[in-house]
């Protein structure tokens, strides 16, 4: 993709000598006063050929996104959504979606939800059973309160123009102890009902996973699950993660940077942790995919990296090597799909020429095996991936650092079953974020996955 100053020269060069260049159908970018050469015209800052639909675009720049704070949902109209959370960037924070279709056209991004320049929020999107986006936030109190606020929310889907409608469902508070930014939250839903877990810093630190039922045109809590956090596990590292399987089982996993799962009861209740060795990356009754970490390798700055299906009593069933993972890339969990999981990236190059998204059945025999392959277009280092699958396409968004910017990037392919290898699908950008420096890439180095 070709960057802003030669963007620039290319129009400028064109309009002086009448000329018109052959750009091809990459995008670049517009001129500050939104001019593109004859043969293309300005979307969304970037300049593109007329009659062509590439998913790239660049409609704005942003400080960070956690890696947590990506979900992607799939659209009532074909295709998938991308959902993420913008909480760093002054002015502009907010919860955004980015419609992405089977062929790759993307749409710019659109804002759902602004929370003006006061600390990030924490935040996990559903989909509710009317169609509304069910948006979770767990928010700081403002200047003059002591109390954090947990809030779902219901957003309008599908408003093109504006701010779409937004209802407030639900709502609880626990004291203010302290921090930069809440601790991740996580919600998933099942027959109509979401489920919330939030961690407590009151207390000693606990944590909570709410079920909440509509009654009418009101939600409220039928049930909760507790538990204190285990002492390895500090209150402002208990970010949430919620793991529900096909079968209902609800596993939630809780950590920043040790880890410890626990069985949520169906009834609610008292719940009870087990730590964990590894990076658990979903759960399912019958047993827990991980990432375990080799030791670090200086010469190519990546960690070998293994995962691991194992039973509910920690034994090893299967173990699938020689993958790597770049200093800073944090993958944050896997993504039920069929049955099993979708992992990604994977690589076995420690450049991630292409990036892999895998899947993991839960059957020990069944080796890890990639079901889609984007080739990258950049060899900035990564930060973060989540992938998704619906209607026979893979859709991959991920994040990656260029100088002091963040880039999301976003693919879709085929997906294949059966182990059959899919053709190369050749991956576009379509948002840049600017502003982060070397310390906050130090941070993504040493934390695997939040801006604190």
């Amino acid at each position: 993709m070709l960057g802003r100053k030669t963007g620039l020269f290319l129009v400028s060069a064109a309009l002086v000598s009448g000329c018109a260049p052959e750009l091809g159908d990459a995008p670049f970018a517009c001129d500050v006063s939104g001019t593109c050469p004859e043969g293309y015209s300005c979307q969304a800052t970037i300049c593109i050929r007329d009659g062509a639909q590439p998913a790239a675009r660049r409609p704005k720049r942003v400080v960070w996104i956690n890696a947590a704070e990506m979900f992607w949902l799939a659209s009532p109209e074909g295709g998938a959504t991308l959902l993420v959370n913008d909480g760093f960037t002054q002015g502009a924070h907010g919860i955004y979606e980015i419609d992405v279709r089977p062929d790759g056209a993307v749409s710019e991004p659109r804002t759902l939800v602004e929370y003006g320049d006061g600390p990030p929020i924490a935040s996990s999107i559903v989909s509710l059973p009317d169609g509304r986006y069910g948006v979770a936030m767990l928010r700081f109190p403002k200047i003059d309160g002591d109390m954090i606020e947990l809030e779902l929310g219901g957003i309008e889907r599908g408003k093109k123009d504006g701010l779409p409608a937004f209802e407030k469902l639900y709502t609880d508070t626990t004291p203010f102890l302290g921090g930069t930014e809440p601790t991740y939250i996580s919600a998933v839903t099942s027959g109509g009902a979401v489920d919330i877990a939030w961690t407590q810093p009151s207390g000693g630190g606990q944590v909570e996973v709410v079920h909440l039922e509509r009654s009418g045109s009101l939600w409220g809590p039928t049930k909760k699950a507790t538990a204190l956090l285990p002492p390895e596990i500090l209150p402002l590292s208990g970010d949430c993660a919620l793991f529900r399987d096909d079968s209902g089982w609800l596993t939630l996993r809780v950590g920043f940077e040790q880890f410890a799962l626990a069985a949520v009861p169906e009834s609610g209740g008292a719940m009870t942790f087990e730590p964990a060795s590894d990076t658990p990356l979903f759960a399912w009754k019958e047993g827990v995919l991980s990432l375990r970490y080799g030791e670090f390798d200086e010469q190519t700055a990546t960690y070998p990296a293994s995962y691991l299906l194992t039973d509910p009593t920690g034994k090893v069933l299967a173990e699938d090597e020689g993958f790597v993972l770049q200093e800073s890339l944090s993958p944050h969990v896997a993504v039920p799909f069929a049955g099993g999981a979708l992992v990604a990236p994977l690589s076995r190059d420690p450049a991630f020429p292409e990036l892999e998204v895998g899947f993991r059945s839960t059957t020990p025999g069944e080796p890890l095996r990639t079901v889609a392959r984007i080739a990258r277009e950049s060899t900035e280092t990564l930060y973060s991936a989540r992938a998704f699958a619906v209607d026979d396409k893979a859709y991959l968004a991920w994040t990656e650092f260029h100088e002091a910017s963040m880039d999301l990037w976003v693919a879709v392919t085929d997906l294949q079953g059966g182990g059959v290898m899919p053709l190369v699908t050749q991956a576009k950008r379509v948002h840049t974020w600017q502003g982060v420096d070397e310390g906050l890439l130090e941070v993504a180095r040493a934390g695997r996955g939040r801006k604190r």
